[in-house]
């Protein structure tokens, strides 16, 4: 896959921690809607023990960063990438082959496909950030 198949751009991210029980992240999601907060992304887990790790990509992170001030919020703040194409056959596979075969580690990835685009937040140590896009744009 080269740049004229693919977009991508980095993003920032943060990590915020709730209580895991029920109806947290509605809570989270009533707060984001009142203060008028855009993601591009959100998901994350609860374990059996502990909080949930809810991830959020916001569309501004400078009125995220506001938002979360005028908060009891806490937030851990990041960068991911975030890259976008036509989703034929084995699109994401080639693109994960090619950060492979630069020796970049994924940290993590969240991606899905609808309607014949892909779409995946990835994560790499900070390190290979210019590796990365390097690739990336290539």
């Amino acid at each position: 896959m080269n740049s004229t198949d693919s977009n991508w751009e980095r993003c920032t991210n943060f990590s915020i921690e709730l209580p895991d029980r029920p109806g947290s992240l509605a809570a989270l999601a009533a707060r984001f809607r009142q203060a008028d907060v855009h993601l591009l992304g959100l998901w994350g887990a609860g374990e059996s023990e502990g909080p949930a790790t809810f991830h959020c990509v916001p569309e501004s992170p400078d009125q995220f960063r506001n938002f979360l001030a005028s908060t009891d919020l806490e937030a851990r703040e990041g960068s991911a990438f975030y890259v976008s194409g036509a989703s034929h056959g084995d699109a994401l596979v080639e693109t994960l082959d090619r950060i492979a075969g630069t020796g970049i580690n994924l940290q993590a990835i969240q991606g899905l496909s609808q309607n014949g685009e892909f779409g995946c937040f990835i994560w790499a140590d900070e390190d290979d950030w210019p590796a990365l896009e390097r690739l990336l744009s290539a």
